[in-house]
């Protein structure tokens, strides 16, 4: 008879695991959420990698809004609209993106929107880290599933990984995350006076 109450009760902590590290999971992505949130403003220098290919930049976020500047391409969110600069192409293309190519530009707003697309699980850290994997929990989702490593003291990201559906990979890479100042909404928008000459193209 105890032998068969301990086999129960192992069989019963067996069960619980793995909703206790979801748990973990989603309390550390509040905290970071919370801490993102909470910043007026925020400024992170990033490499991104795929196909092969590297590319570096600075994203300056503050809540849902955010600008890219890198040597291939500069991008300005106010939180609907996206204008998006390419020097290979050599214009400005309007768009209002999906939360799900957000998240392929905009690496925090992975943490914003967590709850809503992905069920976090934790995964093995090293000294220093928490790791975390994030799965899509809707069908047909063009991202699969996501690792995301923060800095166990700050609470930042410090990689990403985009595992997609066509089975390509994203690697971005945060060697560093400033908070700043408070930014107005104009900072995010595109100014035709400040690049005079482009050609802009709507594809809303």
């Amino acid at each position: 008879m105890l032998t068969k109450n301990i086999i129960l009760l192992i069989l019963a902590l067996c069960c619980l695991l793995p909703l206790h590290a979801a748990e973990s999971a989603t309390a550390v992505l509040d905290k970071a959420a919370a801490k993102i949130r909470a910043s007026k403003s925020l400024s992170a220098s990033y490499t991104i990698t795929a196909d092969g290919q590297s590319n570096s930049g600075t994203l300056t976020i503050s809540g849902d809004r955010f600008t890219i500047v890198s040597p291939q391409i500069s991008s300005w969110y106010d939180g609907r609209t996206q204008w998006t600069y390419s020097t290979h192409v050599g214009e400005v293309n309007i768009t209002e993106p999906s939360p799900e190519e957000l998240q392929q530009v905009n690496p925090f707003a992975i943490i914003n929107s967590f709850k809503t697309h992905y069920r976090a699980s934790m995964l093995k850290s090293a000294a220093g880290e928490k790791k975390i994997r994030l799965t899509a929990t809707q069908a047909g989702s063009d991202i699969h599933s996501v690792d995301l490593t923060l800095n166990a003291s700050t609470l930042y990201p410090t990689r990403i990984v985009l595992n997609m559906a066509n089975r390509r990979s994203v690697g971005i890479t945060v060697s560093s995350v400033k908070p700043g100042e408070a930014l107005p909404v104009s900072f995010f928008r595109y100014d035709a006076a400040k690049h005079p000459g482009l050609p802009v193209v709507d594809l809303r």
